[in-house]
């Protein structure tokens, strides 16, 4: 490739990564501005508390608001309990997702290969060497 079809394409990558980037910042921003008419102070410094820990949990905290504002299930301004809530709730979901079950099948004496089965077995492969 020539030098300049070389800088044509990185130009054109770049520009292209500002656009989307923009595109991301006004969708934070109109999240922001949205979330801060719901949220009481103490919830909103709550939020971003936890944003700075588990940035995963704060989102899904964000966009469940967002979902209850939406629905208009919001009738008055969210408070930190109800934000400490929201959090025990996904913590409860994610715990019941990640939880780890454990099942012994035990097979039955009937079905059980013994230590007099494989001692006869091991009698006979000892003749074929004799």
């Amino acid at each position: 490739m020539d030098d300049a079809e070389l800088q044509a394409i990185r130009a054109a990558r770049l520009q292209e990564l500002q656009k989307n980037a923009g595109q991301k910042g006004g969708e934070e921003q109109t999240l922001n501005a949205a979330l801060g008419q719901v949220l009481e102070p103490s919830a909103r410094e709550r939020l971003s508390r936890v944003n700075m820990v588990r940035p995963d949990r704060a989102r899904a905290v964000e966009q469940y608001i967002m979902r209850l504002v939406q629905s208009g299930q919001v009738r008055q301004k969210i408070q930190e309990d109800d934000v400490v809530q929201i959090l025990n709730g996904l913590a409860r979901d994610e715990a019941k997702r990640n939880e780890t079950k454990i099942v012994f099948s035990r097979r039955d004496k009937s079905s059980s290969y013994t230590a007099s089965q494989a001692d006869n077995e091991d009698e006979d492969e000892d003749d074929f060497f004799d």
